[in-house]
Protein backbone atom coordinates (compact mmCIF):
# COMPACT_ATOMS: atom_id res chain seq x y z
CA UNK A 1 0.00 0.00 0.00
CA UNK A 2 2.93 2.36 0.60
CA UNK A 3 3.81 2.32 -3.11
CA UNK A 4 0.17 2.91 -4.16
CA UNK A 5 0.76 0.55 -7.09
CA UNK A 6 -2.69 -0.33 -8.49
CA UNK A 7 -3.83 -3.73 -9.74
CA UNK A 8 -7.29 -4.59 -11.06
CA UNK A 9 -8.62 -7.87 -12.45
CA UNK A 10 -12.04 -8.02 -14.18
CA UNK A 11 -14.21 -10.81 -12.73
CA UNK A 12 -17.72 -11.98 -13.51
CA UNK A 13 -18.61 -12.34 -9.83
CA UNK A 14 -16.99 -12.02 -6.41
CA UNK A 15 -17.35 -15.52 -5.02
CA UNK A 16 -14.40 -17.11 -3.23
CA UNK A 17 -13.15 -19.03 -6.28
CA UNK A 18 -13.12 -15.92 -8.49
CA UNK A 19 -11.36 -13.89 -5.81
CA UNK A 20 -8.66 -16.54 -5.30
CA UNK A 21 -8.08 -16.84 -9.06
CA UNK A 22 -7.72 -13.05 -9.32
CA UNK A 23 -5.31 -12.95 -6.38
CA UNK A 24 -3.19 -15.71 -7.92
CA UNK A 25 -2.98 -13.69 -11.13
CA UNK A 26 -1.71 -10.68 -9.20
CA UNK A 27 0.66 -12.76 -7.05
CA UNK A 28 2.16 -14.36 -10.17
CA UNK A 29 3.44 -10.90 -11.14
CA UNK A 30 4.06 -9.31 -7.75
CA UNK A 31 5.00 -12.36 -5.58
CA UNK A 32 3.05 -13.72 -2.62
CA UNK A 33 2.71 -11.11 0.13
CA UNK A 34 3.34 -11.66 3.83
CA UNK A 35 0.27 -9.63 4.76
CA UNK A 36 -2.90 -8.53 3.00
CA UNK A 37 -5.66 -6.14 4.01
CA UNK A 38 -9.24 -7.13 3.14
CA UNK A 39 -12.72 -5.91 3.85
CA UNK A 40 -15.24 -8.01 5.76
CA UNK A 41 -17.01 -9.42 2.70
CA UNK A 42 -17.82 -13.12 2.63
CA UNK A 43 -15.40 -13.57 -0.28
CA UNK A 44 -12.51 -12.85 2.09
CA UNK A 45 -13.89 -14.49 5.23
CA UNK A 46 -15.09 -17.79 3.76
CA UNK A 47 -13.50 -21.09 4.75
CA UNK A 48 -11.97 -21.53 1.28
CA UNK A 49 -10.32 -18.11 1.24
CA UNK A 50 -9.18 -18.42 4.86
CA UNK A 51 -7.53 -21.78 4.11
CA UNK A 52 -5.89 -20.30 0.99
CA UNK A 53 -4.29 -17.52 3.03
CA UNK A 54 -3.17 -19.95 5.74
CA UNK A 55 -1.58 -22.40 3.29
CA UNK A 56 0.51 -19.65 1.70
CA UNK A 57 1.47 -18.01 4.99
CA UNK A 58 -0.39 -14.77 4.35
CA UNK A 59 -1.48 -12.79 7.39
CA UNK A 60 -4.92 -11.23 6.90
CA UNK A 61 -5.87 -7.86 8.36
CA UNK A 62 -9.53 -6.91 8.10
CA UNK A 63 -10.47 -3.25 7.84
CA UNK A 64 -13.00 -1.86 10.28
CA UNK A 65 -16.58 -2.11 9.09
CA UNK A 66 -18.33 0.79 7.38
CA UNK A 67 -15.19 2.92 7.50
CA UNK A 68 -13.58 3.28 4.03
CA UNK A 69 -10.84 5.55 5.42
CA UNK A 70 -9.21 2.48 6.95
CA UNK A 71 -9.01 0.73 3.57
CA UNK A 72 -7.20 2.66 0.77
CA UNK A 73 -8.56 0.19 -1.80
CA UNK A 74 -12.05 1.68 -1.39
CA UNK A 75 -10.72 5.10 -2.40
CA UNK A 76 -8.86 3.55 -5.34
CA UNK A 77 -12.11 1.92 -6.49
CA UNK A 78 -13.84 5.30 -6.67
CA UNK A 79 -10.98 6.84 -8.65
CA UNK A 80 -10.79 3.88 -11.04
CA UNK A 81 -14.55 3.87 -11.68
CA UNK A 82 -14.55 7.57 -12.45
CA UNK A 83 -11.66 7.27 -14.92
CA UNK A 84 -13.22 4.29 -16.68
CA UNK A 85 -16.56 6.06 -16.92
CA UNK A 86 -14.99 9.11 -18.59
CA UNK A 87 -12.97 7.01 -21.02
CA UNK A 88 -15.96 4.86 -21.94
CA UNK A 89 -18.02 7.97 -22.68
CA UNK A 90 -15.26 9.33 -24.89
CA UNK A 91 -14.35 6.14 -26.75
CA UNK A 92 -17.62 4.23 -26.60
CA UNK A 93 -15.71 1.05 -25.73
CA UNK A 94 -16.34 -1.44 -22.95
CA UNK A 95 -14.64 -0.63 -19.67
CA UNK A 96 -12.53 -3.81 -19.85
CA UNK A 97 -10.78 -2.47 -22.97
CA UNK A 98 -9.93 0.80 -21.23
CA UNK A 99 -8.66 -0.87 -18.06
CA UNK A 100 -5.01 -1.44 -19.17
CA UNK A 101 -4.55 2.19 -20.28
CA UNK A 102 -6.15 3.43 -17.07
CA UNK A 103 -3.89 1.29 -14.88
CA UNK A 104 -0.81 2.41 -16.81
CA UNK A 105 -1.76 6.04 -16.24
CA UNK A 106 -2.33 5.48 -12.53
CA UNK A 107 0.98 3.64 -12.21
CA UNK A 108 2.99 6.42 -13.86
CA UNK A 109 1.41 9.50 -12.26
CA UNK A 110 3.47 11.04 -9.45
CA UNK A 111 1.83 10.92 -6.02
CA UNK A 112 2.10 14.04 -3.90
CA UNK A 113 2.40 11.99 -0.71
CA UNK A 114 5.42 9.99 -1.94
CA UNK A 115 6.98 12.23 -4.59
CA UNK A 116 7.32 9.23 -6.91
CA UNK A 117 5.12 7.28 -9.25
CA UNK A 118 3.93 3.84 -8.09
CA UNK A 119 5.90 2.26 -10.93
CA UNK A 120 9.15 3.87 -9.73
CA UNK A 121 8.63 2.57 -6.18
CA UNK A 122 7.84 -0.97 -7.34
CA UNK A 123 10.18 -1.41 -10.33
CA UNK A 124 12.89 1.08 -9.37
CA UNK A 125 12.69 2.88 -12.70
CA UNK A 126 10.31 4.73 -14.96
CA UNK A 127 8.18 2.63 -17.28
CA UNK A 128 8.40 2.92 -21.03
CA UNK A 129 5.30 4.85 -22.01
CA UNK A 130 3.87 5.80 -25.41
CA UNK A 131 5.74 9.13 -25.13
CA UNK A 132 9.04 7.29 -24.83
CA UNK A 133 8.13 4.94 -27.65
CA UNK A 134 7.31 7.90 -29.89
CA UNK A 135 10.71 9.45 -29.16
CA UNK A 136 12.43 6.16 -29.98
CA UNK A 137 10.46 5.96 -33.23
CA UNK A 138 11.61 9.43 -34.25
CA UNK A 139 15.26 8.79 -33.32
CA UNK A 140 15.40 5.37 -35.00
CA UNK A 141 12.62 5.28 -37.58
CA UNK A 142 11.95 1.79 -38.85
CA UNK A 143 8.52 2.27 -40.33
CA UNK A 144 7.33 5.10 -42.50
CA UNK A 145 3.61 4.52 -42.06
CA UNK A 146 1.92 7.52 -40.47
CA UNK A 147 -0.63 5.37 -38.67
CA UNK A 148 2.04 4.27 -36.17
CA UNK A 149 2.69 7.86 -35.07
CA UNK A 150 -1.01 8.68 -35.03
CA UNK A 151 -1.76 5.64 -32.90
CA UNK A 152 0.97 6.50 -30.41
CA UNK A 153 -0.28 10.09 -30.20
CA UNK A 154 -3.74 8.74 -29.44
CA UNK A 155 -2.32 6.61 -26.62
CA UNK A 156 -0.43 9.59 -25.22
CA UNK A 157 -3.54 11.75 -25.20
CA UNK A 158 -5.54 8.99 -23.55
CA UNK A 159 -2.92 8.51 -20.85
CA UNK A 160 -2.68 12.23 -20.20
CA UNK A 161 -6.45 12.41 -19.77
CA UNK A 162 -6.25 9.54 -17.30
CA UNK A 163 -3.40 11.16 -15.37
CA UNK A 164 -5.10 14.56 -15.25
CA UNK A 165 -8.32 12.98 -14.04
CA UNK A 166 -6.45 10.87 -11.50
CA UNK A 167 -4.61 13.88 -10.04
CA UNK A 168 -7.81 15.92 -10.01
CA UNK A 169 -9.75 13.14 -8.32
CA UNK A 170 -7.08 12.43 -5.69
CA UNK A 171 -6.77 16.13 -4.82
CA UNK A 172 -10.53 16.54 -4.61
CA UNK A 173 -10.95 13.48 -2.41
CA UNK A 174 -8.09 14.47 -0.10
CA UNK A 175 -9.50 17.97 0.43
CA UNK A 176 -13.05 16.73 1.02
CA UNK A 177 -11.90 13.94 3.32
CA UNK A 178 -9.74 16.26 5.43
CA UNK A 179 -12.47 18.92 5.64
CA UNK A 180 -15.09 16.38 6.65
CA UNK A 181 -12.84 14.65 9.14
CA UNK A 182 -11.66 17.86 10.81
CA UNK A 183 -15.26 18.99 11.13
CA UNK A 184 -16.67 15.76 12.52
CA UNK A 185 -13.72 14.19 14.32
CA UNK A 186 -14.27 13.47 17.98
CA UNK A 187 -11.38 12.18 20.06
CA UNK A 188 -12.51 9.04 21.84
CA UNK A 189 -10.58 6.40 23.73
CA UNK A 190 -11.94 3.22 25.26
CA UNK A 191 -10.62 0.65 27.67
CA UNK A 192 -11.10 -3.12 27.56
CA UNK A 193 -14.41 -3.91 29.23
CA UNK A 194 -16.04 -0.55 28.42
CA UNK A 195 -19.63 -0.70 27.19
CA UNK A 196 -20.21 1.08 23.90
CA UNK A 197 -22.86 1.72 21.28
CA UNK A 198 -22.03 0.91 17.65
CA UNK A 199 -23.23 2.53 14.45
CA UNK A 200 -25.86 0.46 12.65
CA UNK A 201 -24.51 -0.51 9.22
CA UNK A 202 -26.51 0.54 6.18
CA UNK A 203 -28.75 -2.08 4.58
CA UNK A 204 -30.01 -2.44 1.02
CA UNK A 205 -33.30 -0.86 2.04
CA UNK A 206 -32.40 1.75 4.65
CA UNK A 207 -35.12 2.93 6.98
CA UNK A 208 -34.72 6.61 7.76
CA UNK A 209 -36.59 6.14 11.02
CA UNK A 210 -34.41 3.24 12.18
CA UNK A 211 -32.22 3.57 15.25
CA UNK A 212 -28.71 4.70 14.24
CA UNK A 213 -26.95 2.98 17.12
CA UNK A 214 -27.08 -0.55 18.45
CA UNK A 215 -25.77 -2.18 21.58
CA UNK A 216 -24.52 -2.11 24.11
CA UNK A 217 -21.39 -4.00 23.16
CA UNK A 218 -18.25 -4.60 25.17
CA UNK A 219 -14.71 -3.63 24.13
CA UNK A 220 -12.90 -6.97 23.95
CA UNK A 221 -9.51 -5.72 22.79
CA UNK A 222 -7.76 -2.78 21.15
CA UNK A 223 -6.05 -3.40 17.80
CA UNK A 224 -4.63 0.10 17.31
CA UNK A 225 -5.22 3.70 18.32
CA UNK A 226 -8.35 3.75 16.18
CA UNK A 227 -9.63 0.17 15.86
CA UNK A 228 -11.35 -1.94 18.53
CA UNK A 229 -12.82 -5.43 18.65
CA UNK A 230 -16.35 -5.22 20.05
CA UNK A 231 -18.42 -8.16 21.31
CA UNK A 232 -22.17 -7.71 20.84
CA UNK A 233 -24.18 -9.47 23.54
CA UNK A 234 -27.38 -9.51 21.49
CA UNK A 235 -25.74 -11.21 18.48
CA UNK A 236 -24.63 -14.54 19.94
CA UNK A 237 -21.46 -12.92 21.28
CA UNK A 238 -20.30 -12.09 17.75
CA UNK A 239 -17.20 -9.90 17.55
CA UNK A 240 -16.57 -7.19 14.97
CA UNK A 241 -13.84 -4.65 14.26
CA UNK A 242 -15.03 -1.05 14.62
CA UNK A 243 -13.29 2.26 14.03
CA UNK A 244 -13.34 4.59 17.02
CA UNK A 245 -15.46 7.09 15.08
CA UNK A 246 -18.23 4.48 14.86
CA UNK A 247 -18.38 3.97 18.62
CA UNK A 248 -19.64 6.02 21.52
CA UNK A 249 -19.82 5.36 25.27
CA UNK A 250 -22.90 3.61 26.59
CA UNK A 251 -24.41 5.17 29.70
CA UNK A 252 -26.98 2.98 31.41
CA UNK A 253 -30.03 4.81 32.60
CA UNK A 254 -30.65 4.58 36.33
CA UNK A 255 -33.56 2.36 37.24
CA UNK A 256 -36.64 4.14 38.51
CA UNK A 257 -38.03 2.93 41.82
CA UNK A 258 -41.67 3.61 42.55
CA UNK A 259 -42.34 4.20 46.22
CA UNK A 260 -45.83 3.27 47.37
Amino acid sequence: MSSKYPEAIPVADINSVSVIDALLEVFSRMEFPREIQCDNGTSFTSQLTTEFFERFGIKVTHSSVHHPQSNPVERFHRTLKRLLKVLCLQSGEDWEKNLPATLLALRTVTHESTGFSPAELVHGKNLRTPEGLLYEHWVNPQESESFVTEYVFELINRMRRCQDLAVERMTEVQVKRKTWYDKNAVRRKFQVGDQVLCVVLATSKPNKMAVQWTGPGVIESQLSDTNYIVKMANKNDKTQIYHVNLLKPYHQRPEKINLL
